[in-house]
């Protein structure tokens, strides 16, 4: 008779362990999952629909193109053999690269028999070990990977970590919450000393608002065209403001966005901004573009302008060279 043997039962699924991804998926099968490193043909290798978000700014890509160019790529694509051909696991902009780069073939590390979720896994981890991650990403990487883990819907996780967040605060020891509960921040701890990422309840607090940012200085972030810390201080400034200074964030600093923000919500524009703003009603004001405005419209610019003349006037002690009629 023959003994059945036991499949390995693991909760916390490949990053139990410490190692490369090829170890990590080792986890999920018996025997281990082999994978074969060749080169293969660009047009052979096909994109998956469910690929983590990425960002490609066009300066990076450009200078990823020249390096490969000149030096060739260095760490392999990781794709999956199917019955229908390769899918892309990770290496996405590795592979935009090498199009650019006029390359017909590129080194790639080739696994065979995973499920879909282990897919999913390989590649949510190998994407979390890049370089370039931008604190988007990271997180956004960071929930895929405990999306998977811990088998809940990505939408559900933001809300569960608070609440995990607050128990440990309330009750280090857990000695008051649910064993259930305390299963789940039991995986949360084994699982980020896994990633090396640090303390789970600090990635709640410091990257998770990230992803609340609001639109346009999320993508600016994705895409590297701002900093984080800048853009966690923007999200404070009314939006009129914060779109002035988005542009402007370049050449700024974290302490002078503040402060930008700061005069302003004292009740008080920064000097250059009120010059700015004249200088664009000037322009708006030529003679032509007064020619075009409706009796109405021409009554409502009046009154604003003799609003804006009392402020000065009185604020100034300055008397008007004529009066606005």
């Amino acid at each position: 008779m023959s003994t059945r043997k036991e499949r390995p039962q693991l909760k916390m699924g490949p990053l139990a362990s410490q190692q490369g991804p090829g170890t990590l998926m080792a986890g999920f099968t018996s025997p281990p999952i082999p994978d074969v490193q060749t080169d293969l043909a660009i047009d052979a290798i096909r994109p998956r629909a469910q690929q983590p978000r990425r960002s490609f700014t066009p300066e990076s890509l450009a200078r990823l193109t020249d390096s490969i160019r000149a030096h060739g790529i260095l760490q392999p694509l990781s794709v999956h053999q199917t019955a229908a051909g390769y899918d892309l696991i990770s290496g996405e902009r590795r592979l935009r690269a090498a199009r650019a780069a006029n390359l017909t073939t590129v080194p790639v590390k080739v696994f065979s028999g995973l499920t879909e979720r282990q897919v999913q896994q390989l590649s949510a981890v190998e994407n979390l070990q890049r370089e370039d991650l931008n604190p988007v990403d990271e997180a956004d990487a960071v929930l895929d990977i405990l999306s998977l883990e811990l088998d809940l819907p990505k939408d559900q996780l933001t809300p569960r970590l608070e609440r995990w967040k607050s128990m440990r605060m309330r009750d280090p020891a857990l000695a008051r919450v649910s064993e259930d509960e305390r299963q789940a921040i039991a995986q949360l701890d084994t699982l980020f000393r896994s990633l090396s990422r640090g303390e789970w309840t600090s990635f709640v607090s410091n990257r998770l608002p990230v992803l609340r940012l609001p639109t346009p200085l999320l993508e600016a972030v994705r895409e590297g065209r701002l900093d984080y810390t800048k853009a966690v201080a923007l999200k404070r400034a009314p939006e009129g403001l914060r779109e002035a200074l988005l542009a402007e964030s370049g050449a700024l600093s974290v302490q002078q966005i503040r402060q930008r923000i700061q005069e302003v919500s004292r009740g008080g524009a920064p000097h250059e901004e009120l010059t700015h703003a004249l200088d664009n009603f000037r322009h708006l004001t030529a003679k032509d573009q007064l020619a075009r405005l409706t009796p109405e419209a021409r009554g409502e610019l009046l009154s604003l302008l003799q609003q804006a003349t009392a402020i000065m006037s009185e604020r100034t002690n300055a008397p008007s060279r004529k009066r606005l009629r």
